[in-house]
């Protein structure tokens, strides 16, 4: 019984060792542009809108791209007396770095540098006090991690986790490759 059992592992190593393993497919070819259009949660809501271009296509076994990050970002919050509203609209170039784990889904990291409006509003509940307005220009930045999934060629979805302090921090939406 011993003999049988160790054949049958060798022959099922042995199996095993013959396949070709390959867990991260082809990156995406330079030239590649990858847009996605998503909404953001937390804090408030926001949208915005990323462009990836593929700038160099075998960094190791990835593909590192040069992009850009527009959004928008509302928040409220309600204190005793008065209640503050902030909106910030953010523009910032980025970078990244991707592996596409199968032809359709792919993940990627990377970092975002840029300018960020914040508009203030503070409404006060007592009609003895006026509503003050404040815009302020910030220097902006975060990190995301992300993924892609693509149910088409060209089509598909994603979602990014953003630490940014003036950006919604989970966003979600469609996303299209050309």
């Amino acid at each position: 019984m011993k003999k049988i059992f160790m054949l049958a592992l060798v022959a099922l190593m042995t199996l095993a060792m013959g396949q070709k393993a390959q867990a991260i497919e082809n990156p995406n070819p330079k030239g590649t542009l990858v847009i996605g259009l998503r909404g953001g949660y937390y804090p408030g809501y926001g949208a915005n809108v990323v462009a990836d271009y593929t700038l160099v296509d075998h960094w190791w076994k990835g593909h590192f791209t040069v992009g850009a990050y527009a959004g928008y970002n509302a928040r409220s919050y309600h204190w005793t007396y008065y209640t503050s509203r902030y909106s910030n609209i953010a523009i910032m170039p980025r970078v990244s770095y991707g592996l596409n784990i199968t032809k359709q889904f792919e993940v990627h990291a990377g970092v975002m540098l840029g300018v960020n409006m914040q508009l203030d509003r503070w409404v006060y509940d007592s009609p003895n006090i006026d509503n003050e307005r404040y815009t302020y220009f910030n220097f902006a930045h975060g990190e995301f991690v992300g993924a892609r999934y693509f149910f088409t060629e060209k089509f598909g979805a994603e979602v990014e986790l953003v630490y940014s302090g003036y950006q919604s921090y989970f966003n979600a939406g469609v996303t299209f490759k050309f």
